[in-house]
This record gives C-alpha cells, structure tokens and sequence, in this order.
C-alpha cells in the first residue's frame, strides 16, 4: 500500500487519538520502529502484512472518499469486514490472545482455515449448549 498524504494524516491522527505512538503500536502489533519509517517518510509503502494489521484502526481516520479497501491474503475479504470491530481507546489483547494471534500468522492458509472452522464449530457448539441450558 503506498503512503499518501491521506493515510500519513490519517496515521498520525490515529496515532495521537490513542495517545501515543507506543499504544498504537501495541495496539497495532507494529513494532515502533516501522511506524517511525511510515511517519518520517523513509519509507514510502506498506506491506500488506503490516496495513492489514494498521487499517482497521486507521479506517475511521481516512477520509471517506480515498477509503482504501485492502483485501484479506487467503480469503479476498474485504479487510474492513473480516477486521474486528474495536473500541481504540479500551480494548488491548491479553498475552494469551496475543500469543494465539502470533502462532496462528505462522499456520499455512490451508491450516488457517482449517483451523478457523474447528474454532468456529466449537463456538457453534457452545451457543448451542447454552442456549439449551437457559430453556
């Protein structure tokens, strides 16, 4: 993704909304010292790696008609429908989250999805037996 003016505002703006450039990168889970490069213009593009790490945070900070839409690399989803929706200024991952999400970025995609839909299979089974439980 190459850094317009848009999205270098829009980092910046980001960056200052959560409070400082070490929350956006815990955040963000992009080490300081990229995100230094994206700032002072040493580097000119985003992996898109990175920018699928840094969008949904962004997102609400890029203006609406340069809205970049980035798509997700093994399942060409839009990023901004498979992104969770988070509250920027509250949420941060727990070390067992964070833990869970490092792991699973060095899967295969083929054992990524597979492993997506055991995951989703066993939440399926935990809304049902809840729900079972409540009647």
């Amino acid at each position: 993704m190459k850094i317009t003016e848009d999205i270098l505002k829009a980092l910046q703006n980001c960056i200052h909304g959560i409070g400082s450039i070490n929350e956006f990168s815990q955040q963000s889970n992009v080490n300081i010292e990229t995100l230094s490069k994206y700032l002072s213009r040493k580097s000119q593009s985003i992996k898109q790696e990175t920018w699928e790490k840094l969008y949904p945070l962004l997102k609400p900070y890029l203006p609406k008609n340069v809205e970049p839409k980035p798509m997700m690399k093994e399942s060409r989803i839009p990023a901004e429908t498979a992104a969770v929706k988070i509250d920027h200024k509250h949420t941060l991952l727990s070390i067992d989250e964070k833990i869970l999400l490092d792991a699973f970025a060095e899967l295969s995609p083929e054992l990524k999805n597979k492993k997506l839909i055991e995951i989703v299979e066993l939440a399926r089974k935990a809304v049902l037996k809840s729900k079972s439980a409540e009647e």
